[in-house]
């Protein structure tokens, strides 16, 4: 499933990229579609204030963290370990108007006593319109890959999602039908099951249980694309008889 997760009746497209076009002409306002359309990842701040996300910086493009969707202005920024990446802003901090960060990867340098690391954290500080303060924290990931994101999105509140797909029982697939469909793909041998991406549907599956979140911030969280959801629900409805496997 890092590339394709086949199901038998489908010979020409990956299930994955089938249920991006769904997602995208079903829920125009989810994370997953604004990503497809925008080329940002989409991250509410709610997910954002209250733990580290991963942002990606790619050797000789910038990525952008932004803030335009929020009534929030950009005070503070810290990188912990400044060697091998620098930052800059829209407009100066000072000016309450600096509403995106752009990261830049660079050639190491050497700070005399300073300590270094591969994955450094980012702290960005912003200011609302009514004078409250948020504190952010990203974890830099270098990355030597085809992009997958021009940046990150904050947006201000969690986006809704409740995905009713066009089924015969018009059923809106659960945390059980994913974890129903999941089994299903392992089972058909359509994934195997130390594919990276089963570790990551059942993180999501834990985050949606036991933090609560939508579905939309647990797949950011999980690092697993929407599509994937989506179509393990799908499988769950298609197949509701199916034996139910050993979870792991």
């Amino acid at each position: 499933m890092n590339t394709t997760m086949l199901k038998p009746s489908i010979k020409t497209l990956s299930f994955s990229i089938l249920a991006a076009a769904i997602a995208a002409f079903c829920y125009p306002d989810c994370a997953f579609s604004q990503s497809r359309v925008t080329g940002y990842q989409t991250v509410s701040r709610d997910v954002a204030t209250n733990s580290a996300v991963d942002v990606e910086v790619y050797p000789g493009r910038a990525t952008a963290i932004d803030y335009s969707s929020t009534d929030e202005a950009i005070a503070y920024v810290l990188i912990a370990d400044p060697s091998k990446v620098v930052f800059s802003t829209d407009a100066p901090m000072a000016s309450s108007r600096a509403k995106t960060v752009f990261l830049r990867p660079i050639q190491a340098l050497n700070f005399p006593g300073a300590t270094t690391t591969t994955i450094t954290n980012l702290s960005i500080k912003t200011v609302d319109s009514k004078g409250k303060q948020r504190l952010y924290n990203f974890n830099i990931v270098p990355a030597n890959k085809k992009p997958e994101h021009l940046g990150i999105r904050i947006t201000p509140l969690s986006p809704k999602m409740s995905p009713t797909l066009n089924l015969a029982r018009g059923r809106t697939p659960t945390a059980s039908d994913v974890e129903k469909g999941l089994l299903i793909a392992i089972q058909k041998g359509y994934t195997a099951a130390n594919d990276p991406v089963v570790y990551s549907v059942r993180q999501f599956l834990a985050l949606v249980r036991n933090q609560n979140l939508s579905v939309v911030d647990a797949a950011a969280r999980a690092g697993v694309d929407l599509s994937v959801i989506v179509e393990l629900g799908k499988i769950a409805l298609e197949e509701p008889r199916v034996p139910v496997g050993i979870r792991q």
